[in-house]
């Protein structure tokens, strides 16, 4: 039977035992949460906003939150993801399957946004068509004509030219980012791997952005359950989005200008793991979102 490929990607990583229910992410590929110097990073962040409450959206294997907790013992934590709670994190942190109501907090979304199920188009003849997989094999085939509102953001954030180009659409993404602005009094931030319209238009991600791993690899995606899928982010209808929702961006800049604002350079160790967050060829090229929301922030 041929899905979206949303609603594939939907039923793979976050369906009964999907994906990210079964798995532990850091067995298939690593992020910035998994590099110790991240958690000084957030803490700056907070420190630096008056914020003594930090909320990990997408919070995996609970490593962010376990590494505020050992190094600032009097911030109030909260881990939010589909897995279960991780065993051996502080009985202090809170966890929870969704995002709660957020007073006074720093929201942190790591690499939360290209895990949001998209669907993926293609350029015909006749306009764009919505690409259909098998979710047991990855085959794919044209369906029908996306709905209006798809084509209209489209149009406005990925304009396809040529006959065979795809682009991924973005709108529950925004949906997403703008729900979490509105439960945020606070600051929130969203650091992804992501592209911009410049970008897109010029024809830099003709064939689309989708990805999987499994295994520390990368490998075909294909929506069964046995890997992740992905793509990367369009981080500036994001941005929009969150704005829309009342948010006021304070900053979009690469992870390596983030750690140059936020890390001192401290001892060797520090030093390697600094050095891994700003290598602009891996985690350091990834790009920090950072919206105000609310009022109950310096």
């Amino acid at each position: 039977m041929l899905l979206t490929w949303r609603e594939a990607t939907a039923a793979a990583l976050y369906g009964r035992g999907g994906f990210y229910v079964r798995e532990e992410p850091r067995a298939h590929f690593r992020t910035s949460a998994h590099v110790p110097s991240f958690a000084r990073a957030v803490a700056a962040l907070a420190d630096r906003h008056g914020l003594r409450t930090v909320v990990d959206l997408g919070a995996g294997g609970g490593e962010l939150v376990a590494g505020l907790a050992a190094l600032q013992p009097d911030l109030a934590l909260h881990g939010v993801d589909l897995a279960p709670r991780p065993v051996g994190l502080a009985p202090a942190v809170g966890w929870t399957a969704e995002l709660p109501r957020c007073d006074g907090a720093l929201v942190v979304a790591n690499e939360w946004l290209d895990s949001v199920p998209v669907d993926v188009l293609e350029q015909t003849g006749d306009g764009p068509r919505l690409v259909l997989v098998d979710p047991r094999t990855g085959g794919e085939a044209l369906g029908d004509a996306p709905a209006p509102n798809d084509l209209a953001w489209l149009d406005r954030w990925w304009p396809l030219r040529r006959v065979g180009e795809r682009a991924e659409v973005g709108l529950p993404r925004d949906a997403a980012w703008a729900a979490v602005v509105r439960a945020v009094d606070g600051v929130a931030v969203a650091v992804d791997y992501a592209h911009t319209r410049d970008e897109r238009a010029a024809g830099a991600y003709a064939d689309g952005t989708l990805r999987a791993h499994r295994g520390g690899r990368l490998v075909r995606p294909v929506p069964d359950g046995s890997c992740d899928v992905t793509s990367a982010v369009a981080l500036d209808a994001v941005q929009a989005a969150g704005e829309q929702a009342g948010a006021t961006t304070l900053a979009v800049s690469s992870q390596r200008d983030a750690m140059d604002g936020l890390l001192e350079a401290g001892g060797l160790q520090q030093r390697l793991e600094r050095a891994e967050l700003r290598d602009p060829a891996a985690l350091g090229g990834f790009t920090w979102l950072v919206q105000r929301c609310g009022v109950r922030v310096q």
